[in-house]
């Protein structure tokens, strides 16, 4: 067997198998929540397009956060009938263990991806929406569509899956940039969402995966395992994340530009990069250079499958690092300039030192959580935040004097 159908089942050449792409997430057991997904989908983008027209639109944040809410509702509830009420127990552990396996590596790498966001932090509530949308409506819709375009224009599955996937991934960044503006300042921010996107997206793609193969059997054990190894260790942050945040960099490139035709232009960009990426790891042709180098090596083995990563998703991975950290870098300028003349030398905790970067914060959090405890902690914790929100609003010549006064507040509990 060669390497290739080990690593993208989904994409053997049997077309039955089509039917079974994401045959056992959620929704599986309910073909009409699929459709009822695409509809309220369509229906609630219109509705924010529309609303736009008129005052008041910025509750469009919300509604974007309701159908999210409302889908990962339906979610859960279809996976505990699955699980609850499956006249098979043993199926019902094995969807059990390849949820609960799939979710943990997932939150590991969400967390990792927020941790990276260490100057002007995202919303949580936010980075959860992005997270929740890759695995609830862009896995039930990609895995809907990629079921049945194959049929109907006659193309492959591995063709066909980095557009409806990219596609509807992209599409709840396109809405927080829309609609969230507030929440999408730059280049960092279109990575920082785009990648919780794709951890969302693999998080369920890598639960059907984990759910195809039975531990019982022998060759189900050594796939599981491989399948691990390949999707969490080697692709954890180099698949589904690092494809997702090139579309959310243009996006966040264009927001830094001024000229209009970039503007369109690097959004397009960033969908066009996340795509073909996609696109040259599904590539048979591709796969099949590395089986006549690897002369069709023995299917599990975990350096040749680190040299395909490394080299096909490698260059896109470190164009996101490179671009990560442009813009870390960017923004400590940032905070730097703006907060030249706010912070008090002689001051313990807003000094310079303490206040400027984000080891100089850390350590100053962690000197007070030592000498006052964890409500002391806490407030330096917001008002670092505070203060960092005052230096990008400065910087964007946006309203100040509310975040002055939560500034006054914060400092006068700091300093009782």
């Amino acid at each position: 067997m060669q390497f290739r159908a080990n690593i993208c089942t989904k994409f053997k050449k049997d077309s039955s198998q089509n039917d079974i792409y994401f045959s056992w997430l959620p929704f599986s057991s309910m073909p009409s929540t699929f459709q009822s997904l695409v509809k309220q989908s369509l229906k609630t983008t219109w509705q924010i397009i529309a609303a736009g027209r008129y005052e008041g639109y910025e509750k469009n944040v919300f509604r974007i956060q309701g159908f999210v809410a409302g889908a990962l509702l339906i979610t859960v509830v279809d996976l505990a009938v699955q699980l609850l009420f499956n006249p098979y127990p043993y199926q019902a552990k094995r969807l059990a263990t390849a949820w609960a396996t799939a979710v943990l590596a997932g939150f590991v790498y969400a967390w990792i991806v927020a941790w990276i966001d260490r100057n002007e932090k995202e919303p949580w509530h936010m980075l959860l929406v992005g997270l929740l949308w890759g695995a609830v409506v862009s896995a039930a819709i990609a895995g809907l569509l990629n079921s049945i375009a194959p049929r109907l224009i006659g193309v492959e599955l591995a063709t066909m899956a980095p557009f409806t996937e990219e596609l509807t991934k992209g599409a709840i960044l396109f809405l927080i940039f829309r609609y969230a503006a507030n929440e999408f300042d730059d280049a960092l921010d279109g990575i920082i969402y785009g990648a919780m996107v794709g951890l969302g997206f693999a998080t369920a793609e890598n639960a059907s995966y984990f759910f195809r193969y039975d531990p019982a059997l022998d060759i189900g054990q050594q796939m599981q395992t491989f399948q691990f190894t390949l999707r969490v260790v080697l692709l954890g942050l180099a698949g589904h994340a690092t494809y997702t945040a090139m579309i959310g960099l243009g996006l966040g490139l264009s927001r830094q530009t001024s000229r209009r035709w970039l503007q369109i232009v690097l959004p397009v960009l960033g969908l066009a990069a996340a795509i073909f990426a996609h696109a040259l790891w599904n590539s048979r042709a591709v796969q099949g250079i590395f089986d006549r180098v690897f002369n069709q090596p023995h299917a599990w083995d975990f350096w040749q499958a680190a040299v395909r990563v490394a080299l096909i998703n490698g260059p896109f991975v470190a164009g996101v690092v490179i671009a990560t950290n442009l813009s870390l870098r960017q923004e400590a300028e940032v905070i730097a300039a703006q907060l030249a003349d706010e912070l008090e030398s002689n001051h313990p905790y807003i000094s310079p030192a303490a206040m400027l970067t984000a080891w100089g914060r850390l350590r100053a959090r962690r000197q007070i959580l030592w000498r006052r405890g964890v409500v002391a902690w806490w407030t330096l914790r917001q008002l670092q935040r505070a203060f960092v929100e005052l230096a990008f609003c400065k910087w964007r010549g946006k309203e100040q004097s509310a975040i002055r006064q939560r500034i006054r507040l914060l400092r006068s509990r700091l300093d009782f």
